[in-house]
């Protein structure tokens, strides 16, 4: 299921997805200047105060897991090649502490400013929501995709 959403915009999670594999994908148009993209997904636990509570609680390719193992990354893809996910996060929402609120997404360009990268030189770029049953799961079922946009979920009301 295809959602565009505008910056800011949330979406919410049936409170049946207990866990979630977060997948990134994404091509190069064909005049990107002859250096690789880097998209990066990246997961922030937030509290009640809008912020991270712990270091830990910010999980991206330099730090692949929260606190309690709610959160993995499964690595960094830095070209895009390939078929499917370029990087996937998982989310075990049972393991997810009292304290966060929470859970934000994002993607960025790594080194987009030295590289004069944006994400106009992107395509066929999404982030998708797969609810699966355990961490090894590689069907699940798709239950958000975002194409081209930008979102915020939610997995707790």
């Amino acid at each position: 299921m295809a959602v565009n959403l505008s910056k800011g915009q949330r979406v919410s999670l049936d409170k049946s997805v207990t866990m979630a594999r977060i997948g990134l994908g994404w091509d190069i148009n064909k005049y990107d200047g002859g250096q690789d993209f880097d998209l990066d997904a990246c997961v922030f636990l937030l509290g009640a105060n809008g912020k991270v509570l712990r270091d830990e609680d910010f999980v991206f390719y330099n730090n692949l897991s929260a606190r309690n193992g709610a959160v993995v990354h499964t690595g960094d893809n830095r070209t895009g090649e390939g078929d499917g996910d370029d990087e996937a996060i998982i989310i075990d929402f049972t393991k997810i502490p009292q304290e966060i609120e929470k859970i934000a997404v994002t993607v960025t360009i790594f080194d987009a400013q030295q590289k004069n990268q944006n994400f106009g030189q992107v395509s066929n770029s999404y982030v998708r929501v797969v609810k699966i049953d355990n961490p090894d799961d590689q069907n699940g079922e798709e239950v958000l995709e975002v194409q081209r946009g930008c979102c915020g979920l939610s997995g707790r009301s």
